[in-house]
């Protein structure tokens, strides 16, 4: 989805045979839009498809999840510091907000997984708030550090390796997430007037080898959520024994501060700092950059109301211009159809300043964000009415 990548044995075409030590290793496509495209193909040891069971499970607050079931329209603070979890990458993950085209959770796992996790709904962006590791799948070794995105996907068994207790914001796309049209050429190449570069992305290091301490022992375990359910699906070998692969499909890691952002006159609009874009939806990086340097130019976002989009922002760290009251793993929601902008007193402040130190990440949505009733229960409930105040205090 980035460029063209190969790692490790394979046969000189296609669809040909390709034997390791007289053994006919079993070719998989693994495709987007039927065969139209782009896509990757792998040569594995035993046939993927080699499954002796397969059973349902559910994991409360992630898969299935409960929508909050009223919600009127105001700005909303969900504060993340305060969710408490533990377990696997998976049974620490919970859905905060949704909407048809995508679902926003974070998870904060506190045990090393031996299952992995395919996603038949969509593709995966991780934000490694917290935390180092490195990404397994069937594509190899993914190293990631805290600051990273991470791009899975869909359809691609991974699991995450990890020190320590991490924490990681995570957009499920219900279709692509990709990297916007507009930063591409007719050839599909980056372009050089782009926010970034080929060079700036990152495949999988090696391949995958198992080992019984880091993956245990048969059976191995594939937990598959499709039309949002899931289901475990069982193998008595190790499913991701690779020998080789290429293409265009694979996990990528771009770390935030990698993004080259832009700077104006006066202050440009966010869209100037779209990173990915899915169905219905885009992810923007705010990085520490010089800001508008026109005299009498007011670097503080102006407000505004976008009629047709939801606007969530993840707070990582620096200070947040147009913000008061936020903290560091804070989420705010402003939803279309009402007015938002900068807190009284930061627009007129902000006036003569030459940086900002903000680091964060948006999400706009063209589809309303919905609450669950765990969001519910982490929400500021007075944020909405923080804008009742006087420029001057």
């Amino acid at each position: 989805m980035i460029h063209y990548m190969k790692l490790g044995k394979l046969p000189r075409k296609p669809h040909t045979a390709f034997y390791e030590e007289g053994k006919l290793l079993m070719e998989q496509c693994h495709t987007r839009e039927g065969f139209d495209g782009p896509h990757s193909t792998l040569y594995f040891r035993t046939p993927p498809t080699d499954e002796n069971a397969v059973e349902q499970i559910k994991i409360p607050g992630f898969c299935p999840f409960e929508p909050l079931a009223e919600q009127p329209l105001y700005r909303r603070h969900i504060r993340t510091q305060d969710l408490r979890l533990s377990g696997d990458f998976l049974d620490a993950r919970r859905v905060l907000m949704f909407n048809a085209d995508l679902n926003v959770s974070m998870a904060k796992p506190d045990k090393i997984s031996q299952r992995f996790f395919c996603n038949g709904d969509g593709e995966e962006l991780y934000y490694v708030y917290k935390g180092s590791g490195r990404l397994e799948s069937q594509f190899g070794v993914l190293s990631f550090r805290q600051g990273d995105y991470l791009l899975i996907p869909r359809a691609t068994p991974y699991r995450l390796h990890f020190e320590g207790q991490p924490e990681f914001l995570i957009f499920e796309g219900r279709g692509h997430i990709d990297i916007p049209k507009e930063w591409r050429n007719r050839s599909g190449q980056i372009t050089d007037y782009a926010p970034y570069s080929h060079r700036d992305f990152r495949g999988p290091e090696s391949l995958l080898n198992y080992n019984e301490r880091d993956h245990g022992k048969a059976p191995f375990h594939v937990v598959v959520k499709r039309e949002d359910e899931l289901t475990v699906h069982m193998t008595k070998h190790f499913p991701f024994d690779v020998v080789g692969w290429d293409g265009c499909v694979y996990p990528v890691a771009f770390h935030i501060l990698d993004y080259q952002p832009r700077t104006g006159a006066v202050h440009l609009p966010p869209t100037t700092h779209t990173t990915f874009a899915g169905n219905g939806f885009v992810v923007c990086s705010f990085v520490p950059r010089k800001v508008d340097y026109l005299e009498g130019a007011i670097p503080c976002p102006y407000g505004h109301a976008s009629v047709h989009m939801d606007e969530i922002l993840f707070y990582v760290e620096g200070n947040f211009t147009s913000r008061k009251g936020i903290d560091t793993g804070s989420i705010s929601l402003h939803p279309a159809g009402i007015p938002h902008g900068p807190h009284p007193g930061t627009y007129e402040k902000s006036i003569g300043t030459e940086r900002t130190d903000e680091l964060a990440v948006m999400c706009d949505a063209y589809k309303q964000f919905k609450l669950t009733n765990l969001a519910h229960d982490l929400e500021d409930k007075d944020y909405h009415m923080t804008w009742v105040a006087k420029e001057t205090e």
